[in-house]
Parts: structure tokens; C-alpha cells; sequence
């Protein structure tokens, strides 16, 4: 079987790729093997026709995957790419077998081989969401998570997002973390919109280097400014969980030598730009100080459940024992 995923949507389409390989995977738990081709980073195609042919795609249980094929200006490619489809096509729409050839922008409408794999392969086109598609797809984004949403957080993640699903699913597993799944209601709400509307987020990324640099003081006068905001103190908590656990998930691999963010960013499903700003401060942060905050976090936020310690007063603490 051909599948031929295109569009915009990086988001969407990737979800619907990691859909696909688990499918494969499922039904195919032996003798199953796959390839993976990004013609973004160079000219595999010699590579890719000696895998299919070697490797035998056109066994039983293969799955191969060729990434932004069309990203290369090259006639010749073009026209052996289709007679060699062409005379393999039968073959290559085995359902024992998946070819998927996943593009990550729009294709022009007259190249060769889109037109092509519109004719004869299983496509789907993954334009960026309208407004009204977007908030849809936030609200069942929640029900999948077996959570309820109202129109206050839906608007404030339209809003804040600029239509980014990256960073709009960061934000709903955040609140779904912090909220719960039953526990919505509308002072919550109005917490939650209030918060991203604001820069608190942005703010909490430079906290955490003074918190781990040792500057107290500018650490505690951005703690305040957050809290004094108005946000839910146990939601502003749960962020400097969140943003430190992440940056503990970078460090896995930033501490290893790899510093390729977005290869790192499909890895542990965090978007490109916070696992590159991650890396960033990851240059001034010491690994054992981080995980000894990210330690004292889940403290605090323990202490504070039970009613021992209010979060203002553990966060003042932890800030002053740096």
C-alpha cells in the first residue's frame, strides 16, 4: 500500500505518521522491518531504490518511509522514480507492505511525481486549521485526554498560540495535569485563560536560570510578579515542574553530545523551539542542580497538598536554600 501524507500541518501529519507506524507494528509483531529515508537532509534516492530492492519491501511486513522526496530539484529523479512505480506498482500496493511518503509543506501541483502519488497512492492533505477547525480540535484534543474544556481556555489557546499545535498540545496536557479531568469549573477557568494570556510562561524559563545560577534575588522578584498576577499558585507550581522536567529530558541528550533539537524534539514529543531554547540554557545549568530542584518541586508540591505548606512560602524557601 502507498500512503502519501502532505501539507503544513507538521502537527497533524506526524500525529497521523505515528498512527500509521503503530498500526503497522501492531499487526505485524514478527518478521516486521522498516526503513527511513529525509531527502530534506540529502539524496538518498540511490539508497532508497537499493533498500526496497535488497531488503526485499516487496515481501511480506515491510514498512518504509521516504520524507520530502519532492524537496529534491532533480528531473532525472523525477522521471525514474515514476517509471520505476510505475512498473512496480502492483507489488508496492501489497497490503502487506506500507510506503509512505510524508512531505511536510504543500507540493507544487505540477511536479511529477505529486501528481503521481495523487493518482495512485492513498493521500491526504493536512492544511492548517481554520479557526473554527482549530477550537474542534482543541476540544476533542481534551475529550481524548478524558477531560472537559469550556470556551474561556478554548479562546485563550486560540488566542495565545497563533495556531501552533505544538505548543497549543503542550498547553492542554499542562492544564489537564493541573486541573484534572472532573475538576473544571469556572474560577479554574478564568485562572487558566488569565495565565496564558500573560507572559508567565516566558517568565518562569528566566526564573529557573536564576534559581539555578544562584541569583535569589531576581529569582524571588520574578517569583512575586507571577504570583501576584493572579494565577492559581498550584498551577504556577505545576509549570516549574513541567519546564524543569522537560529540560531534564533535553539534558539526556544534550549531556550525551547531541544537540540536533529537532531530532531531539520528535523523540521526546516536546516542540523544536523549547527543546532549542532549552539547550540554550542547558549551556549554564548544572544537571545535578536541576534535578535537586525538580526533587524540592515535588516536595513542595506534596507539602503544600496536605495542607503543611502554602506554595508561596516552600517556593520562597527553595529559591532561598539555592
Amino acid at each position: 500500500m502507498i500512503v502519501f501524507l502532505y501539507g503544513e500541518d507538521k502537527f497533524r501529519l506526524n500525529e497521523k505518521l505515528k498512527q500509521l507506524k503503530e498500526e503497522f507494528f501492531k499487526k505485524n509483531t514478527s518478521n516486521a522491518t522498516s526503513s527511513v529515508f529525509d531527502f530534506g537532509e540529502g539524496n538518498f534516492y540511490n539508497e532508497f531504490k537499493i533498500a526496497m530492492k535488497s531488503r526485499g519491501l516487496f515481501s511480506q511486513n515491510y514498512l518504509i518511509i521516504a520524507k520530502n522526496l519532492l524537496s529534491q530539484e532533480n528531473a532525472g529523479l523525477r522521471e525514474d522514480f515514476v517509471n520505476f512505480f510505475t512498473d512496480n506498482l502492483d507489488n508496492a500496493n501489497s497490503p502487506e507492505n506500507i510506503i509512505i511518503f510524508l512531505e511536510n509543506e504543500k507540493p507544487k501541483k505540477n511536479d511529477k511525481i505529486f501528481k503521481w502519488l495523487i493518482r495512485n497512492s492513498k493521500s491526504e492533505e493536512f492544511s492548517k486549521l481554520s479557526n473554527v477547525q482549530l477550537r474542534n480540535w482543541i476540544e476533542k484534543r481534551f475529550l481524548s485526554l478524558g477531560a472537559k474544556v469550556d470556551s474561556k481556555i478554548i479562546d485563550s489557546l486560540v488566542s495565545s498560540k497563533n495556531g501552533d499545535l505544538f505548543a497549543i498540545d503542550g498547553e492542554i496536557s499542562k492544564i489537564v495535569n493541573f486541573i484534572g479531568k472532573d475538576d473544571f469549573n469556572e474560577d479554574l477557568s478564568d485562572q487558566v485563560a488569565k495565565f496564558l494570556s500573560s507572559n508567565v510562561e516566558a517568565n518562569i524559563f528566566q526564573t529557573i536560570e536564576f534559581i539555578a545560577s544562584g541569583n535569589k534575588q531576581k529569582a524571588l522578584e520574578l517569583l512575586h510578579q507571577q504570583l501576584a498576577q493572579g494565577s492559581d499558585p498550584f498551577y504556577i507550581l505545576s509549570m516549574y515542574v513541567y519546564q524543569i522536567r522537560n529540560l531534564l529530558k533535553i539534558a539526556d541528550f544534550y549531556f550525551q553530545g547531541n544537540t540536533n533539537y529537532t531530532e531531539v524534539s520528535k523523540i521526546i514529543r516536546v516542540h523544536p523551539f523549547v527543546v532549542q531554547k532549552g539547550m540554550q540554557q542547558l549551556r549554564s545549568l548544572d544537571f545535578a542542580k536541576l534535578k535537586n530542584i525538580y526533587q524540592e518541586l515535588e516536595k513542595i508540591d506534596e507539602k503544600a497538598k496536605k495542607g503543611k505548606m502554602s506554595v508561596e512560602v516552600g517556593m520562597d524557601l527553595l529559591i532561598a536554600g539555592m
